[in-house]
């Protein structure tokens, strides 16, 4: 493979050393026949690290011989005789590059100086020439182990070169041990980078293309969509970002249209054009921009009540009013309490469990109103009683219905006091119905007024309606009883105090005299609650009527001797 063997040979101690000073060790004429030999009998073969892993570091006296049995005490020139005689002239190879090796010197070596070094007649002054440059050219590039050019291998005998390889270490001495090496380290490098090219990270087939940051594994085709979803999504985004701040004008042509359609809004032409306000930018006031997105989606503006009649207002909804109280009929009459052992809250009197259940209600609905806007779409249907366009279930909705905490209060004290007490009397199928049986009458009669009185714009909503039925119901079962406001001082409840039926009657009143008079309270559905106190009197009329009736029957079936005893 390489002069490796002449070196081991010329080396007699660990280390490496200068060929000029290897020629003094060894036989001089056995050493080149023999090295030269070495090459020529191998075949070409490259040197990587199974030559490095020969060299230990005590010096390159370790290296293997080839397996070439031979005595040390034959001539030379027998063995470089049997080696001529085996060795075939090779062929010359196809465009074969042509290797001028190293000149030796600046000028060309005479005939004289060429039979001098090689031999008189052995080789022409131009072949001599060219066979010092490529073995000089060999040796500093630690290629000696390589076949020679064929031109140069078919001119010179073996004999021949290995004269001009001894003249030229003689006469242009260098470290060929140290050029062996670095052509290893050369070739192995340039083996790793061509392995390393090989195996180069990929993904799925040679050659592929690398992932983020370089990334072995290569281009994840997961990454890839989400990055083009993501690209996607910010381009919608942005893309709605614009509609919505351009949609003011939009709005303000809706509601402009909605204006000249229905003439019963022609008058508030100023305060509806008030809702197209300017649009926050979601990238700046997100939670402002998100409150007016489900405003506007609550705010229907593309209504066309041209077409609604005074009949197709009311209708819808005495329908529904009639099944509710169809259906409040069929509860009172068939409610069976539970047992006390059944009861979700056995700790809690049933009156107090109720009237808490209908405070939860009414709580929930306000922090919807509140809290949540996108809500408002579906509270504006069916929690809120609007004339101009009524939906036939806003009745029974706008019962448990509060925009406004003092509203709520308000209400929630009232039902507490009164319900609970109320309840205690006529029971809990009872009550429920009477409930919301003066909602549902008292929501109807609102719409009925403020369509009837072409009041189209006022919204009603609240449980002011079912507890003025619960309230007119106690009055009437107290009728000849005397009854006080609870919240005033002891010592002023009998001096301040009268009968349920008067009570009642003037409470019915003030109903009414507001309705007319020039300082009605705004903000209370009068209406409302005169069809709850009208319901709820209805009620507890019925309700007494059909209580004594109960009683009289039950005493004509004890007979006279239990008549006796109950008296």
């Amino acid at each position: 493979m390489s002069n490796v063997f002449s070196i081991g040979w010329r080396i007699p101690c660990p280390g490496l050393r200068a060929s000029s000073n290897s020629l003094l060790s060894g036989p001089a004429i056995f050493r080149p026949a023999v090295s030269y030999s070495y090459f020529r009998e191998l075949p070409a073969q490259r040197l990587y690290s199974s030559q490095r892993k020969l060299i230990s570091p005590l010096g390159l006296g370790y290296l293997t011989f080839p397996r070439t049995s031979f005595n040390s005490n034959q001539p030379p020139s027998s063995f470089l005789t049997r080696s001529a005689k085996t060795k075939s002239t090779p062929a010359p190879k196809p465009n074969e590059p042509v290797e001028h090796g190293v000149p030796i010197s600046s000028k060309p070596l005479s005939a004289a100086e060429i039979n001098k070094i090689f031999g008189p007649n052995k080789i022409s002054p131009a072949m001599g020439n060219r066979i010092l440059s490529v073995l000089q050219g060999r040796r500093i590039n630690g290629t000696l182990d390589l076949d020679l050019p064929s031109d140069i291998a078919r001119s010179a005998r073996p004999f021949v070169i290995d004269a001009g390889l001894q003249w030229l270490r003689k006469n242009r001495p260098m470290d060929e041990d140290a050029a062996i090496l670095a052509r290893i380290e050369r070739e192995e490098q340039e083996e790793e980078e061509r392995l390393r090219s090989l195996y180069k990270p990929q993904s799925g087939h040679y050659d592929a293309e690398l992932g983020k940051a370089n990334d072995p594994w290569g281009k994840s085709v997961l990454q890839e969509y989400r990055e083009q979803n993501e690209a996607r999504l910010l381009a919608e985004q942005e893309q709605k970002r614009k509609e919505w701040l351009e949609g003011e004008a939009k709005d303000y042509e809706k509601i402009t249209k909605a204006l000249k359609r229905n003439t019963e809004l022609q008058k508030f032409e100023e305060s509806a054009v008030v809702e197209a306000r300017p649009r926050a930018d979601p990238s700046e006031r997100p939670l402002l921009a998100w409150i007016q997105k489900h405003h506007l989606r609550a705010t229907n503006n593309d209504i066309d009540t041209s077409n609604l009649t005074t009949a197709r207002r009311i209708l819808p909804a005495l329908g529904v009013t009639l099944l509710t109280l169809g259906l409040c009929y069929v509860f009172a009459e068939t409610y069976d309490p539970p047992s006390h052992k059944d009861r979700m809250w056995r700790d809690i009197p049933p009156a107090a469990a109720t009237v808490l259940a209908i405070i939860g209600l009414n709580l929930s609905v306000f922090t919807l109103w509140k809290f949540w806007p996108p809500a408002w779409r579906m509270l504006n249907k069916y929690f809120i009683s609007v004339p101009i366009y009524p939906h036939a279930l806003s009745v029974v909705g706008s019962v448990f219905s509060h925009q406004q905490v003092k509203h709520l209060a308000t209400n929630m004290v009232i039902l507490w006091f009164i319900g609970t007490r109320l309840h205690d009397e006529i029971g809990r199928g009872n009550f429920l119905a009477l409930f919301m049986a003066s909602g549902v009458i008292g929501s109807l009669t609102s719409l009925s007024a403020h369509v009837l009185t072409k009041q189209l714009t006022v919204t009603s909503l609240g449980a002011s309606g079912a507890i003025a039925g619960l309230v007119a119901a106690w009055c009437m079962i107290h009728s000849n009883d005397k009854l006080t406001l609870w919240f005033l001082p002891r010592e002023w409840q009998d001096t301040i105090s009268a009968r349920g039926s008067v009570f009642l009657t003037g409470i019915v009143l003030f109903e009414a005299i507001s309705l007319f008079t020039p300082f009605r309270v705004a903000a209370l559905d009068h209406w409302a609650h005169l069809g709850g106190y009208l319901t709820g009197a209805a009620w507890a009329s019925y309700w007494k009527i059909k209580r004594d009736r109960e009683k009289k029957k039950r005493r004509e079936e004890l007979g006279i001797l239990g008549r006796l005893f109950s008296d």
